[in-house]
Formats: C-alpha cells, structure tokens, sequence
C-alpha cells in the first residue's frame, strides 16, 4: 500500500525484521529460549545446560538408580581399555599360584585365611587412610560386614576343598559364582546379563559341569572328591555376594577403603572361627610361613584388590568371568610341580569354560560402546 493507502485511512504495513542468524543445534537445546550466551549456564528455557548440548536424549537406566543400585558409568569416569587388560591379565595370573601355594603350606584352611584376610587389611589400610575420597556411611558399613562375611565363608570353603578334591576342579567350580552373579545383577544392580552374557554364563556352567564329572569317576581320590567340589561350589556362591556388594559399593568408596574394610571384617570373622575349629594360628615351619606370604602378596594383593579395584569400571558378571581363566595356570602349575594329571574330562569342560568367558567379555565390550553412543 502506498502514500495514498495512508491518507485514506489505512493501516501502515509492518517492516519485516531481518532474521538473525541461525544457531547450532546444540547451543539451542532444542528450544527457543534457551541461554545461547553461555552454554555452561542455565536457563528457564533451557533446564540443565549440559544436558541441552545432548544430540541425544539419555537412556533410561530402569529401575538401578531409583532402587540405589549401580548404572553403568559414564565416558569420563571410566578406565581406559589398555590399563583395564593389563590389570585383568595381573589378576588372573596371581590368582592362578592360589591353588599352589596353598598345597605347599600345609596350614589349615580357617588359619592361612585369617591370615592373609589380617595382612592384606593391614597392608591396604594405609593407602585407605591417606585416601581423600568418600567415607563409608552406615550403610555402607552394613554392606562392607555382610561382603566380608561372604569372603570369610568362600576362602574357608575353598580352602578346605583343596584337600578333598583335584586343584583343577576345585579352582573351576570356586570360580563358577557369575551364575549367582547373573541371577542377582538385575534385581540388586538393575545390570542384568545380556543374551550374550547368558549364554557364555550357562558354557561357563557347563564346563564346570563336565569337570565335577571326571572328578566322580577318579580312583585315587573316590568319593570324596565329590564332597570337595560341593564345597568348592558353595565358595563360589559366597564369592557372588562379595562380588555384587563390591559392585554397588565402589561405586562412591574408594579400592582401598573397601578392601581394607572387608578383608579386616573377613579377618574378624575367621579368628573365632579357627579358635573354635581348633586351627592353630602360630608355630608353623619357615616354609609354611614363606607360603602364607606369597599368599598375600600375589592372590589376595594383586589378585582381590585389583580385581576390586576393576569394579567401579566392569560389570560384577564380567568379574566373575574373567576369574574362570585361572585354571589354566593352576593347571599348568599343579602338573608341573605336584605331577597331577587332570583328568580327560577336564579339556572339553574347559574348553566350555574358555568359550564362556569370551562370550562374556564379547558382550561387555558391545554394551560399552553401545554406553558411550548414548553419553
């Protein structure tokens, strides 16, 4: 409308604003009134200002958080990949002597647990004292006496089956706790295994199977080759709990606090224990307490504590798993120094066993990525 329109009466046209220039997606947050001067400072518009830079919305986590269980970490809290192998591989090589030292030390299975449960508490406590992170609360204290408990009943356990059945079946079927695992992550850690994980948990399960079974059939050890490996399978199922309680609670406690916590309490449990069983604690030969050192140093340092330091980074079911490569060296150890055979039985059920645990570690390394598509 011209100069005319506007002497008849009419209404002045509207001067169109220049449109300003357009902003990234991800400084916008998706919504008109978002701060987009400061990214790290939040709006009405845009709520949380870290999550509006998000190009995609965060995966629910079910029921983990809201129940007080553990989600999987995010990409900046985790270990890196290298260091995570090299502590898996340190581990399962200290645990792999276990079995050994504990034949040639000739101390009673409550004794050599107390002590390397007392020493490995004394040695880490320092480092729990120095460390600046978290203390435990009440309820981390409940869990940390209930997690040393279930380590307490799996090294008596464990222990005392060395004696009754071969160290290959027993260090397999001590080891066969991610079925106990896998049964419980979900409803106490809303981490349930996934099909993957299941399936290399049921080979694992299998192999282990296999083993008992050649076990039943050995004439130098008879019948109660059987009641070791009960034994063993009970230990297995305490190595669970302590493995799923140490899953919930590393994730805001320190390695250190929580293995100096739980293997003092272990410590604790265990005294009474061989007092009452009639265990003597003391006048062992040099020997013997040679072995009880390598005990502490190698599968209770460099094996548990490393083992539970990886916690805050993998799954209590990937833990649980990779434990199960310790009978190779055990194996290999007690053929070589104690000339004990396995039996036939033994290479297709580890056979299983090792397919189990590739299985398991293929899974976890699929969810992971699928993890840091998300974050």
């Amino acid at each position: 409308m011209g100069r005319r329109g506007l002497e008849a009466g009419g209404a002045s046209p509207r001067r169109r604003r220049a449109p300003a220039p357009a902003r990234p997606y991800a400084l916008q947050g998706g919504n008109r009134n978002a701060n987009t001067t400061n990214r790290y400072v939040s709006s009405r518009g845009c709520g949380n200002c870290l999550r509006s830079i998000r190009r995609k919305p965060m995966r629910s986590r079910g029921r983990a958080v809201a129940a007080g269980g553990v989600a999987p970490l995010t990409t900046p809290g985790r270990v890196p990949g290298p260091l995570v192998a090299a502590g898996l591989a340190v581990a399962v090589i200290a645990i792999s002597t276990s079995p050994i030292l504990v034949r040639v030390a000739h101390v009673p299975a409550l004794a050599l647990a107390f002590w390397r449960c007392l020493a490995g508490a004394l040695l880490v406590a320092p480092f729990a004292l120095r460390g600046g992170r978290a203390r435990p609360t009440w309820r981390d204290a409940r869990r940390l006496a209930l997690s040393g408990a279930c380590l307490a009943l799996h090294f008596a356990l464990w222990n005392a089956s060395l004696a009754l059945t071969t160290v290959a079946s027993s260090t397999v079927l001590v080891a066969c706790s991610p079925f106990f695992v896998g049964l419980l992550a979900g409803p106490y850690l809303g981490e349930p295994p996934s099909r993957r994980g299941w399936a290399g948990i049921a080979l694992t399960i299998a192999g282990a199977a296999l083993i008992a079974l050649g076990d039943a059939g050995a004439v130098d050890l008879g019948p109660r080759a059987l009641l070791g490996d009960a034994m063993a399978f009970g230990g297995a199922a305490a190595i669970a709990g302590y493995f799923l309680i140490g899953r919930s609670v590393r994730r805001h406690l320190a390695a250190s606090t929580y293995a100096a916590s739980v293997y003092g309490v272990a410590a604790a449990v265990l005294l009474p224990a061989s007092l009452i069983g009639g265990a003597p604690l003391a006048g062992y030969r040099t020997g013997s307490w040679l072995a009880v050192g390598g005990v502490v140093a190698g599968p209770q340092l460099l094996g548990h504590t490393v083992f539970n330091a990886l916690l805050s980074t993998l799954t209590a079911d990937v833990v649980a798993v990779v434990g199960l490569t310790e009978p190779v060296g055990a194996t290999l150890l007690a053929w070589a120094f104690f000339r004990e055979l396995p039996t036939p039985w033994f290479w297709p059920g580890a056979a299983l066993v090792l397919a189990g645990v590739w299985l398991v570690a293929r899974g976890h390394g699929r969810r992971s990525l699928s993890d840091r598509a998300v974050d």
